[in-house]
């Protein structure tokens, strides 16, 4: 992958990057369901039900990772260990998202730093905890993982689509 000086993770994601990644998601997940559960543990499993299943479920097996090169072609992922997520994703995927699956994958994203809110909002440490971890996530892929994506179909992608095109075409 050296030899793609375009994509500056042409080399595949160092290990701070996966535990960065994996660590502020994870924080998350549990400080959320944590809050929920202290308030009404009943709202926990929509919750579980979109965290656990809209992330494994359906982003890493059906949209994102599907179309990764960095699964399919490197051998690596973000997600780690890799093998988890070629366990995960048998297939790769080569079309692009459809509107169901924007919309999907939106809902995702969108769903799991809101819902916990209302339950978070009555303890203040946990709710600024999750907000720290919610921020963290968010502003890494945001800031440094999406403007260096090699999935150009990702509605969050910030490579320019010239570059995303030719790198592709590359694989």
């Amino acid at each position: 992958m050296s030899d793609n000086n375009r994509c500056k993770l042409a080399d595949g994601f160092k290990l701070l990057e996966k535990i960065y990644a994996q660590f502020s998601f994870i924080a998350v997940g549990v400080i959320g369901t944590a809050g929920i559960l202290l308030v009404d543990w009943r709202w926990t499993p929509p919750y579980l039900l979109i965290y656990v299943y809209g992330i494994l479920g359906i982003v890493m097996r059906h949209l994102t990772c599907p179309i990764c090169p960095h699964l399919h072609v490197y051998n690596d992922c973000l997600q780690f260990p890799t093998k988890v997520s070629r366990c995960l994703v048998k297939k790769r995927k080569t079309s692009p998202f459809s509107i169901l699956e924007k919309v999907l994958f939106y809902m995702i994203f969108i769903l799991i730093p809101t819902y916990p809110i209302y339950w978070l909002i009555s303890n203040i440490a946990l709710l600024t905890a999750f907000l720290i971890a919610a921020s963290m996530w968010y502003l890494g892929q945001f800031l440094y993982f999406c403007r260096r994506c090699r999935v150009s179909e990702c509605p969050f992608n910030q490579v320019a689509s010239s570059q995303q095109a030719s790198e592709f075409i590359k694989e």
